[in-house]
């Protein structure tokens, strides 16, 4: 592997063809969240975008159309559906749906290069894994289920440089977890009230509920009303967990800790499979946490191209994260959208 390339500031032109994608989760359909996650695609910039847990199409088409864009809206069998913004020519598309291999769906979609760009073709295929996170070790069989048929499905056309991307809910060997702060911040939350639903996965046995442990900030200090997205995004837990959440201590042995039980056979399947984390090639050892908006603690969501395209990357970041940008995106979403920027001139 060569250099790094040089990271630049999303939103700046490079010189010759380029190639722009991203991949974005709105959160459970966007809500009323719409304006922000506008103002978060158009500050993006990208050629290519891809959308996971669309529920509603109209607002995204409404939004694809004030910003240029072509939409295709690929339902799945059941619920989070996902959405495809494209400036360049769609040559073909397909909303792949087979309930054997995904509980979602994953769009693939061949584009044409952009103006002056030695690729005549792209091929991207779009995915929103499995998440179950409760279900711990039985739920990464079906994400390794799923990116095999979508990468067999991507290797029917060999010639094609390819990208899969999207929201995998699994980490990258190596990467790191802030898990203490981010089970600190639920620990609080629920102690206040101001988020009940933290810790109602199960029936909290009323002896438990009464304890003054259980009930009360323990900082003993006012907390803040919590924002819609994290109302919408944060994960339903087993009440048992909580009582252990008290007991753990926050610091880096407590993410390694918890870092080592984290799902990442999904994501180690890519890179096997040949595939390029595009992030990891251009920041080699940033944590890049694309999740959650409210308190970064994980990244889960990736831009992976095949060799002969990963070889004309110019950069990879997680988006949104700093400056004005930042607050629009933290209402917008639980999760930063993930940008790529590819050379497409002559090589």
């Amino acid at each position: 592997m060569g250099p790094s390339p040089q990271s630049r500031p999303v939103g700046q032109p490079v010189a010759g063809p380029r190639l722009r994608v991203a991949t974005y989760n709105i959160l459970a359909g966007g809500g009323h969240r719409w304006a922000e996650i506008a103002e978060v695609v158009r500050a993006l910039d990208a050629d290519l975008l891809a959308l996971q847990e669309v529920e509603d199409p109209e607002p995204m088409r409404a939004m694809g159309a004030a910003l240029g864009y072509r939409v295709l809206f690929g339902p799945a069998p059941r619920f989070r559906h996902q959405g495809f913004l494209s400036r360049l020519p769609i040559r073909s598309w397909q909303n792949r749906q087979d309930p054997k291999a995904h509980p979602r769906n994953s769009l693939e979609v061949t584009v044409a290069g952009p103006a002056g760009s030695t690729l005549a073709e792209i091929r991207l295929h779009t995915v929103h894994l499995t998440a179950a996170f409760q279900r711990r070790g039985r739920a990464e069989p079906e994400r390794l289920r799923e990116l095999e048929v979508v990468r067999a499905q991507a290797a029917r056309e060999p010639l094609l440089p390819r990208i899969i991307l999207g929201d995998f809910n699994a980490l990258a060997p190596g990467d790191r977890l802030r898990a203490a702060d981010f089970l600190g911040q639920l620990s609080e939350w629920r102690r206040s009230g101001v988020l009940e639903e933290v810790g109602a996965a199960g029936r909290v046995p009323s002896a438990v509920s009464a304890m003054r442990w259980w009930r009360e900030p323990r900082s003993g200090e006012p907390v803040a009303e919590v924002s819609e997205v994290a109302r919408a995004g944060i994960p339903r837990l087993p009440w048992l967990i909580h009582p252990l959440i008290e007991l753990v201590p926050r610091g880096d042995a407590t993410d390694a800790l918890a870092g080592a039980f984290m799902p990442r056979a999904a994501v180690r399947s890519m890179i096997v499979a040949g595939y390029v984390d595009c992030l990891r090639r251009a920041h080699p050892r940033a944590d890049s946490f694309s999740c959650p908006t409210y308190l970064p603690a994980v990244r889960i969501d990736y831009v992976f191209a095949s060799r002969e395209l990963a070889d004309r990357l110019l950069t990879c970041d997680v988006a949104a994260r700093s400056g004005a940008l930042a607050e629009v995106a933290k209402r917008a979403s639980d999760h930063f959208p993930v940008v790529a920027d590819f050379d497409l001139g002559a090589h």
